[in-house]
């Protein structure tokens, strides 16, 4: 409020909506939020970074949440930071994340951290898939690897079919805002168990004629809280989202004829979902670290968020300021 009186607004990190500070109070957690890794710290309001006592060079490689988050804040030390994005903006999945039901508050993580950056004279290189040549190049004193993770591709998927059949962030980018009503059914496979999956299923149930979710658990959502959880089975209920639980795809599945064979991973039972249009999977994610051990071969390399191992927004922003912090 004091902020917004002072017409400070661009200071202001926003609510995102993700429920995370009232999971953390209700467990008995310290307080946390998605959005402002320094929340319930000292002098929080007026926080700014520390200048360093040495200025080095920074390399950060990924501009999603977590390489945007610690190339702010060590540019804001008057570190000389480069940030490598693959894309032409900023955010990474979470970018694609804030175009989904639901999501469209979460782009002010990635717009307050634009923002900083770019007041911080961070220099950016868009739509590079950093080499180590490319980062070597620059003469680093010390390299953040941000690079986020990929989906591992589902083991139903035949060798002809792994190229075809895309994973559901690709497939989300590709489609959100294109997309016309489409004839017949969309299967999701649901190994991720996280908000974006939900989120994207919403969207497309009003494109498809039919949505239906494939998981092998007992239920979906279970990596979110109990609040979260709860609204996300009512909006998909509400669009008549199918929800089938502790089944898993087939190998045998004919999906140029438009079936998926599922089996019941309890006592193997089979049904078919017909009229597949579209199949897309959310499955267990894999670090992209490729660029990890080849530079740690000559520079200090920290890899932070995804890249270091698969976890969540609030994650890839802690590690990323702290890491700012530390440089």
């Amino acid at each position: 409020g004091v902020k917004a009186e002072q017409g400070r607004e661009a200071d202001i990190r926003y609510c995102v909506s993700c429920n995370t500070c009232w999971r953390t109070i209700v467990e008995g957690d310290a307080l946390q939020c998605d959005n402002n890794p320094r929340v319930g710290q000292a002098k929080e309001m007026d926080w700014k970074p520390p200048r360093a006592k040495y200025k080095k060079r920074i390399v950060v490689v990924g501009s999603g949440v977590a390489g945007m988050e610690a190339a702010w804040v060590a540019a804001a030390r008057d570190h000389q930071v480069t940030v490598f994005g693959q894309s032409a903006e900023v955010g990474g999945k979470t970018r694609i994340h804030s175009l989904l039901p639901g999501g469209e508050n979460l782009s002010s993580i990635y717009d307050y951290q634009f923002l900083k950056a770019t007041h911080s004279n961070v220099r950016f290189e868009f739509g590079i898939r950093a080499s180590v040549q490319d980062v070597l190049s620059l003469s680093p004193d010390r390299v953040v690897l941000a690079t986020g993770s990929r989906l591992t591709t589902p083991h139903f998927l035949a060798d002809d079919m792994k190229d075809v059949v895309l994973g559901l962030r690709q497939f989300s980018h590709e489609l959100v805002g294109t997309l016309s009503r489409q004839k017949g059914c969309l299967v999701i496979y649901d190994q991720d168990h996280t908000e974006m999956t939900y989120a994207a299923a919403e969207y497309f149930a009003d494109y498809f004629q039919r949505v239906v979710i494939v998981t092998t658990r007992e239920r979906i959502a279970s990596d979110v809280s109990l609040v979260n959880r709860q609204g996300v089975y009512q909006r998909l209920l509400q669009k008549r989202v199918e929800i089938v639980t502790n089944a898993q795809p087939m190998l045998e599945s004919d999906l140029e004829a438009g079936e998926v064979t599922v089996a019941n991973v309890v006592n193997g039972d089979q049904r078919v979902i017909e009229d597949v249009v579209a199949l897309t999977y959310a499955t267990p994610r894999q670090p992209n670290d490729e660029l990890l051990e080849p530079l740690q071969k000559g520079l200090p390399v920290d890899a932070i968020g995804d890249c270091y191992a698969p976890r969540s927004v609030l994650t890839a922003t802690r590690e990323g300021h702290w890491l700012g912090v530390e440089l």
